[in-house]
């Protein structure tokens, strides 16, 4: 699926472009106004948020051909979480008008990000049950 992306899309154009991190940089803060998500062509990406305690709270890691901060660009608002490259990483970052462009031109792909927003947002419902932040609130 990664590599009908490329294909679909020339990195060289505004709407999708290719950005490279190293271990322990980060790529946006939970907060941060941006409307453009990456998919991962290499490497692992940490999203995190900080619980109210301050403590950082990890919710999942990224891998290689998925995508992630697609929130971000689908409702216009805040980034919900922190993103933090653990290694060396590639990543395609996609624009609006680029995901709109993937979207008409690889339905399959569409279908494929849809699958992995419900896996991802089961995840997070799981860890929300087990965070000894959420556990408290139930006393």
């Amino acid at each position: 699926m990664l590599d009908e992306v490329k294909m679909a899309s020339p990195t060289s154009s505004d709407s999708i472009q290719r950005e490279h991190y190293k271990k322990g940089e980060f790529i946006f803060f939970e907060g941060d106004i941006e409307s453009h998500f990456y998919i991962i062509e290499k490497g692992e990406v940490q999203i995190f948020t900080k619980a109210s305690t301050g403590k950082r709270l990890d919710i999942c890691t990224i891998s290689e051909g998925e995508s992630f901060g697609e929130f971000a660009l689908l409702d216009n608002a805040p980034r919900s979480a922190s993103a933090e490259a653990m290694g060396d990483v590639s990543l395609i970052k996609v624009s609006e008008a680029g995901y709109e462009q993937l979207l008409s031109e690889l339905p399959v792909w569409a279908s494929c990000m849809l699958k992995s927003f419900m896996t991802r947002l089961k995840n997070m419902n799981t860890l929300l049950k087990t965070s000894d932040q959420f556990i408290n609130l139930k006393k």
